[in-house]
C-alpha cells in the first residue's frame, strides 16, 4: 500500500493537489466477529492439516501428551500423534491458557472422537465424544472466473447429528461476487434458516436470515436458498453475495499493524483477533426427501454445480424504479475490447418508465412498464414475476477514514490499491478527483451523499470498472452529471436514489432502489459483468417465504 500526504482535517480536503492514500495504521480489517464460544475443543469441526486446540483443567505447559483421533464411522481408522502442552491465548476470551494445538488428521469424513493422555499416564485427561467433532472435506478452491463450474464426485461430511459440511477456500477472490452453489445427484431440502457459514477457526462467520423489526425473521439481502428444479434428484441451491474482499486482503499485507503475528496465527501483531475470511465451512442442517436425516460418515458422491458471476451481472438496476427520459440511452461496451453493444439492459421491481426520445438497448425486466415499445426498448420486455433481492452493504470496521470530500477548485488524488471511508463525497464545478488505481482497485464507502456537478470531473487511471468502486451503505443520494464526463467505475447503492444526468457518458454499472436517466445522459453498462448470467436463478435472484430460529448477521 503506497502513502502519500497525510491529512489532518476535513477543512485541508479542498485544496489544490491533494493526494490521500490509506495508512498502515487505520487500514480496515474483518476481523470484528464476536469470539467463538468457549469449548474444550476448538473448532467443532475442520479438515485435515488444519489446526484444533483441544483444553482442559489438567493441563500443564510443557507436559506431554498422546492424542488420538479416532473415526466415529470407520472403527479402525484411528492416528496417534505426540505433542505438547502449549500456553496460547484463547480466541474465546483472549486469556492465556493451557492448549494443545494439534493438526487434524487425515481420516474418514464425518464424526471423530478425540482423547487426549499423558504421556506418563494411563487414563485420558481428555476425552471428546465423536457428536462433538467432525472431520470435514478438503477446502474446495473457489474460482475467480465468471463462469460455471463442475466439481464431480465431491462428497461432504455429516456430523453425527446429521449437518452436513462443505469447505471453501475463496484465498484468491478480490473482486465482488455473488456464487450458487448446487449439489446434483444428492437431494435435499433445505431453507435459509438451516445454513450457517462458519470459518475454520470456529467463528460464526454469516446466517442467510436475520432479525428484523419487531424481532421478526427475514432473508438477509442477497444471501438465500432457491428450491432446486429437480427435486427428486437435486438439492436445493444455495445463493451467497460478497461484496468486498480487498479491503480484507489488502490489510494483512506483511508488516501492517493487522499482519498476522507469526507466533500464533490467530491473532495479528497489534494484539486484536485475527479472523480467516477465506476458509469458510458451511454448515447445512438438511432432510432427505423422505424426510430423514442424512447419515452421519461421507455424503454420496455428486456433481458439485458452481456458479460465480459479478454482482452486478443486472446491468442497470432501480430495485423500486428506473425512469430513462429525454434523450438519454443505455447501451452497452466490452472493457477488454471497447466495442459497443446493444446490451445495456435494465432491471426493476417496480414501474420501469422510457420517456421524451429517450432509449434502452437490452432487454428490460420490470412489474410494469410504462413507454417501453419497440423503438424505445430494443431488446426483450421480461414481466418480473418475483422480486430481485440486492445483498446490503456493511461499512467494514478501521477502514481509513478520508472525512468528507469537497473539490471544487482544483484536484485532490486518491491512490489505492485501498479502500476508504468518506462521509459526503462532491465534486463540484472545476474540480477533479483523481482515483489513482494504476496499483490496484479503489473502493470507497461513502456515508453521506455522493455528488458529481456539471463541470465537475472523476477520473481514473485504471478505467476497468471494477477497479473503482462505490459503495452507499445509508439511503443517502447519488447524483452524477456533466456535459462532457466520461465517468468509469461501478456504484452500489441499494437504499438509495441515483440520479444520472447531463451529456456525459457513464462507463461501468449502476444499482441504486431508484434510478433516474435524463438530460442525453449515457449509459453504457460493461458487458463484461454479466458474462455468467445464473442458470439457477434466471430472472434475477428471488426471496422465498422462509421461517426460522432468530439468526444472528
Amino acid at each position: 500500500m503506497r502513502l502519500a500526504t497525510q491529512i489532518g482535517t476535513a477543512a485541508m480536503l479542498s485544496l489544490l493537489g491533494i493526494v490521500l492514500s490509506a495508512r498502515p495504521a487505520d487500514a480496515g480489517c474483518g476481523c470484528d466477529k464476536p469470539p467463538p464460544p468457549l469449548a474444550q475443543v476448538r473448532p467443532n469441526v475442520a479438515y485435515a492439516g488444519a489446526p484444533v486446540s483441544l483444553f482442559g483443567p489438567s493441563l500443564n505447559v510443557g507436559d506431554a501428551y498422546v492424542v488420538t483421533f479416532a473415526s466415529g464411522v470407520a472403527p479402525a481408522s484411528t492416528v496417534t500423534m505426540t505433542t505438547a502442552v502449549v500456553n496460547l491465548r484463547d480466541l474465546g476470551d483472549g486469556a492465556y491458557k493451557p492448549q494443545l494445538v494439534v493438526a487434524v488428521p487425515s481420516l474418514p469424513l464425518g464424526p471423530a472422537s478425540i482423547t487426549a493422555t499423558p504421556v506418563a499416564g494411563n487414563a485420558p485427561a481428555i476425552a471428546i465424544p465423536d457428536s462433538s467433532f467432525t472431520v470435514a472435506p478438503m477446502p474446495m478452491a473457489v474460482p475467480t472466473g465468471v463462469d460455471e463450474y463442475h466439481f464431480p464426485n465431491y462428497q461432504a461430511a455429516v456430523g453425527r447429528d446429521g449437518v452436513v459440511y462443505l469447505s471453501l477456500d475463496l484465498t484468491n477472490v478480490q473482486q465482488p461476487m455473488v456464487f450458487e452453489a448446487q449439489p446434483r445427484g444428492y437431494a435435499m431440502r433445505f431453507g435459509g434458516d438451516d445454513v450457517v457459514f462458519y470459518n475454520v477457526q470456529g467463528f460464526l462467520m454469516q446466517r442467510l436470515m436475520q432479525t428484523g423489526p419487531n424481532d421478526a425473521e427475514q432473508p438477509v439481502p442477497g444471501m438465500f436458498v432457491f428450491p432446486a428444479q429437480n427435486p427428486a434428484k437435486d438439492s436445493d441451491a444455495l445463493h451467497y453475495s460478497r461484496h468486498e474482499f480487498d479491503t480484507y486482503f489488502l490489510q494483512h499485507q506483511e508488516r501492517l499493524p493487522h499482519s498476522v503475528d507469526p507466533a500464533d496465527a490467530n491473532w495479528h501483531l497489534d494484539g486484536s483477533r485475527h479472523v480467516d475470511h477465506n476458509h469458510l465451512i458451511v454448515a447445512v442442517m438438511a432432510h432427505l426427501n423422505d424426510g430423514s436425516l442424512p447419515k452421519p460418515g461421507a455424503t454420496p458422491p455428486f456433481d458439485l454445480v458452481f456458479d460465480t458471476y459479478s454482482l452486478f451481472y443486472q446491468g442497470l438496476v432501480g430495485s423500486t424504479a428506473v425512469t430513462v427520459m429525454n434523450y438519454a440511452s443505455t447501451d452497452s461496451y466490452d472493457s477488454t475490447s471497447g466495442q459497443r453493444g446493444a446490451r445495456g439492459d435494465v432491471l426493476t421491481n417496480g414501474l420501469l418508465t422510457i420517456s421524451g426520445s429517450a432509449v434502452v438497448n437490452g432487454n428490460a425486466t420490470a412489474a410494469t412498464f410504462v413507454g417501453a415499445n419497440t423503438t424505445r426498448l430494443t431488446g426483450k420486455k421480461t414481466t418480473v414475476t418475483m422480486p430481485a433481492s440486492f445483498m446490503e452493504v456493511k461499512l467494514p470496521t478501521m477502514l481509513t477514514d478520508l472525512g468528507s470530500l469537497d473539490v471544487r477548485e482544483g484536484g485532490a488524488t486518491i491512490v489505492g490499491p485501498g479502500s476508504f471511508q468518506l462521509g459526503d463525497l462532491r465534486v463540484r464545478k472545476g474540480g477533479t478527483l483523481f482515483i489513482d488505481n494504476s496499483a490496484g482497485p479503489v473502493t470507497l464507502y461513502v456515508t453521506g451523499t455522493f455528488l458529481m456537478a456539471t463541470g465537475g470531473v472523476v477520473r481514473v487511471a485504471d478505467s476497468d470498472p471494477e477497479h473503482f468502486a462505490v459503495y452507499l451503505p445509508g439511503v443517502q443520494s447519488v447524483s452524477l452529471s456533466g456535459a462532457a464526463t466520461s465517468f468509469y467505475g461501478v456504484v452500489y447503492a441499494p437504499l438509495s436514489s441515483i440520479t444520472i444526468a447531463g451529456q456525459g457518458e457513464f462507463f461501468g454499472a449502476f444499482v441504486g432502489a431508484s434510478v433516474l436517466i435524463q438530460d442525453r445522459a449515457r449509459v453504457h453498462y460493461d458487458s463484461t459483468l454479466t458474462t455468467n448470467v445464473p442458470a439457477m436463478s434466471a430472472g434475477g435472484p428471488v426471496v422465498p417465504t422462509l421461517t426460522g430460529t432468530p439468526a444472528a448477521n
